[in-house]
This record gives structure tokens, C-alpha cells and sequence, in this order.
């Protein structure tokens, strides 16, 4: 018994050429295509995660401000006989305070902290200074100097109370030799127009506004063990 080959029926016949050049070219812009979808996805994503991060960062700042801030002591002392002052210079581009130790400075107590608006090469960060209140000044290995946010544009602070001479509390751009701490400080970081952080509104009041450790001899008219 002899088989036959079985002859193709019509229609049966594979692809031409013209047609697989069709196919390849249609799945060639097909990958293409999810190429370039991956590709603007993962900028996006990228871009969505820098703006997480530079709003995580600002926020971290803002609250390390509100703890230090919030928590400065108004310490009291006597230049001379007639007149006493809090330990507290406020300036428009710095702060100087004594206030407790965050659990990120590693030290127990209270620091005497100095934030201000670090210039270096051009560019400008907001920085913070610490050393413990009974340091020497003169030690430099006491202190400790880190940066909070870099390249910042400005840094601002400003200062509401009634001060000497004031009829009324108003806001100041300085507060320094005064008898209180202010009300309230507002700080202000503004970035250049290109960069994608944003400092929300910033106004802190202090806790404090007495010295509780101050016991005034009246013969000394100082502090007493001051």
C-alpha cells in the first residue's frame, strides 16, 4: 500500500514576505511604543519620588525647629546691677538660644544652639551650631555644627513681642538685651524659583517665659549663684 503526499489546499499557503515585513514593522512600533511609556513612567515616578523626599526633608527641619525653638529657656542675666536680659539674640538671618537637647544631638541638658544662614562658595544653607550650656566657648571640640537644608535661598526670621520702647507687641526683624523672650518667631526659607521644595508657613511660640531657676536676691539684684 502506497501513501500519497497530501497536496496543499488553497489558502493553506504560509505568509509572504510582504506580509511578515508588515508584522515585524507593526511589533516594532508596538515595542517602541511600551518602550517610551516605561521610559516617561519611570521619570515620573523618579521626579514623584524627589518631590516626596524634598518635602519629607523640609518637614524633618520644621519639626526639629518646632522642638528646639519651642523649648528655649529664657535665661536670665545681670550685666550690671540696674538691668538684667534674657540669653536670646535674634537677628534676620540668625538665632542664638539656649534650649533642651534633641535625642538626635546625643546629649543630655540643655544646648546653646545658633542657627543662621551658612554663605560658602557661592552658595547658602541653613545651618545649625550646639554646644552644652557649661562648655567652654573657647573648646571647639564641643561643638558641633550640622546642615539642615542645603542650598536654600534666604533664611528669615522675625520676631513678635513688645519690646523696650514698644506701646504695643508688633513684629520685629531683631530682638536682643530684652527683659523677655518674644511671643512668637516665625522663620522663612525661600528657595530659587526653579527648585521643586516649598517651606510651608513656619511660627513658633516659645513654652517658656520665666526663668524658673532665677532666685532674685534683693541685695545683689542678680540671680542668685549667678
Amino acid at each position: 500500500m502506497r501513501w500519497k503526499a497530501r497536496e496543499p489546499r488553497r489558502g493553506e499557503a504560509g505568509f509572504t514576505l510582504v506580509e511578515l515585513l508588515v508584522a515585524f514593522t507593526l511589533l516594532t512600533f508596538v515595542v517602541v511604543g511600551l518602550v517610551g511609556g516605561l521610559r516617561f513612567g519611570f521619570k515620573v515616578w523618579r521626579a514623584g519620588n524627589a518631590r516626596a523626599d524634598h518635602s519629607q526633608q523640609v518637614m524633618v527641619v520644621q519639626n526639629f525647629l518646632r522642638q528646639v525653638i519651642g523649648d528655649i529657656y529664657p535665661f536670665f542675666v545681670m550685666d550690671d546691677p540696674t538691668r538684667g536680659r534674657v540669653e536670646f539674640i535674634g537677628a534676620a538671618e540668625s538665632l542664638e538660644f539656649l534650649s533642651s537637647a534633641p535625642v538626635a544631638f546625643a546629649h543630655s541638658g540643655r544646648l546653646r544652639f545658633r542657627l543662621f544662614l551658612d554663605r560658602h562658595g557661592g552658595q547658602s544653607d541653613l545651618a545649625v551650631m550646639a554646644r552644652p550650656e557649661l562648655a567652654d566657648p573657647e573648646d571647639r571640640s564641643s561643638l558641633t555644627s550640622r546642615t539642615l537644608l542645603g542650598d536654600v535661598a534666604s533664611v528669615q526670621f522675625s520676631y513678635f513681642g513688645t519690646a523696650a520702647g514698644d506701646q504695643a507687641a508688633r513684629w520685629h526683624d531683631d530682638w536682643a538685651n530684652e527683659t523677655a523672650l518674644p511671643r512668637l518667631i516665625r522663620v522663612r526659607v525661600p528657595f530659587s524659583a526653579d527648585d521643586g521644595r516649598v517651606w510651608p508657613e513656619l511660627t513658633i511660640a516659645p513654652r517658656l517665659n520665666v526663668d524658673e531657676e532665677c532666685v532674685y536676691d534683693m541685695l545683689t539684684k542678680q540671680c542668685q549663684g549667678r
